[in-house]
């Protein structure tokens, strides 16, 4: 390894003993070895320290951080401002990477030159499935109007840009999708591998209801002020309008997805790179629709084709179209005989 490693893995760990150690082999077995690994203990109480000493005791590339808890987003500027690669590489302590994850997500970022590489990933634990995210740099930024574009964990973006915008500390739980829209609004690009490179463990610890509801407010936030920046200037005057009901959360009446679907139209037409994550977006706002009945079977089949879904979200349109043959309180009783 040379004096200053091209990568830097960013490893934040608190109370992470029960799955740290897989972390910490899926990253020491890399195909690409020139990278450090600056692992923070931010305050655990449990073995998470004895873990990562014994690690790093056989892999002189970990460093340890240990120290009273800061939190996620002091512990990631932290160890960011300590780096010495080229390009950072997020982890969490609880997921697995792909051997050639590293390898492959370079290749990508030499081959399109962009700023930010993600990847593709696979649920494993509490849930399954895949996440297939937009891979050019239009439509993450285009997916941006609604949520973030790609797995936080997943992520490899270069030093001096994360050291130049870091994590802001207003921005709790919802830290990665606040930075991932400064970047883009600071002009970095984007790019994704389109396979899977991480697989993400959910289990019952990750965010309690509680801070899932501070999420959604400090979302909104960031998503107002994102749309005011990269909708279409003739779109800017429904921006606010387009916030309120693009919230996830939000139930929608006919009429709000009336409206939302003739902004997705007029915004595919303004931003063609817009396309292809707006496929995925109205099948989810379709979802989150009150009132479905047969007669919105119609728009639902225009929408398809002018704006198809991915292959990922087929399963899905085609229980709202069931949805729709059957009207809204018939699906509701039949989801209730499920359970």
């Amino acid at each position: 390894m040379s004096s200053s490693p091209k990568v830097s893995f960013v490893l934040p760990c608190y109370n992470s003993a029960a799955y740290l150690q897989e972390t910490l082999d899926s990253i020491s077995a890399q195909s690409f070895t020139d990278f450090e690994c600056i692992a923070t203990d931010d305050g655990s109480i449990d073995a998470t320290l004895a873990i990562l000493q014994a690690h790093a005791a056989k892999d002189a590339r970990f460093s340890i951080i240990t120290r009273e808890n800061r939190g996620l987003i002091a512990t990631l500027n932290e160890a960011i401002a300590q780096a010495q690669g080229e390009w950072i590489a997020r982890m969490d302590a609880d997921d697995i990477c792909d051997p050639q994850r590293i390898e492959k997500q370079l290749q990508r970022l030499n081959d399109t030159q962009a700023d930010i590489c993600g990847s593709w990933i696979r649920f494993f634990g509490d849930k399954s499935g895949e996440w297939m995210t937009p891979s050019a740099d239009g439509a993450i930024k285009a997916m941006l109007l609604f949520n973030p574009a790609f797995a936080h964990p997943s992520v490899i973006a270069r030093t001096a840009l994360l050291k130049a915008h870091p994590y802001s500390p207003h921005a709790v739980h919802a830290e990665d999708y606040a930075l991932w829209c400064e970047l883009a609004q600071a002009g970095a690009t984007f790019t994704t591998v389109p396979e899977v490179l991480l697989s993400y463990r959910c289990h019952a610890g990750q965010i309690t209801q509680s801070k899932k509801d501070q999420l959604r407010a400090t979302a909104q936030i960031i998503r107002s002020k994102y749309a005011r920046f990269a909708l279409p200037a003739a779109m800017q005057k429904h921006a606010g309008r387009f916030v309120e009901l693009a919230e996830p959360a939000r139930q929608l009446s006919r009429a709000e997805f009336d409206w939302m679907c003739d902004f997705y139209l007029q915004l595919a037409e303004a931003w063609p790179a817009s396309r292809s994550p707006l496929g995925e977006v109205w099948v989810d706002t379709l979802q989150r629709t009150s009132g479905v009945n047969l007669f919105l079977l119609g728009k639902v089949q225009a929408l398809n084709k002018a704006l198809p879904p991915p292959a990922s979200e087929l399963g899905k349109l085609k229980r709202q179209k069931i949805r729709c043959l059957i009207g809204d309180t018939a699906w509701q009783l039949i989801k209730k005989l499920k359970t």
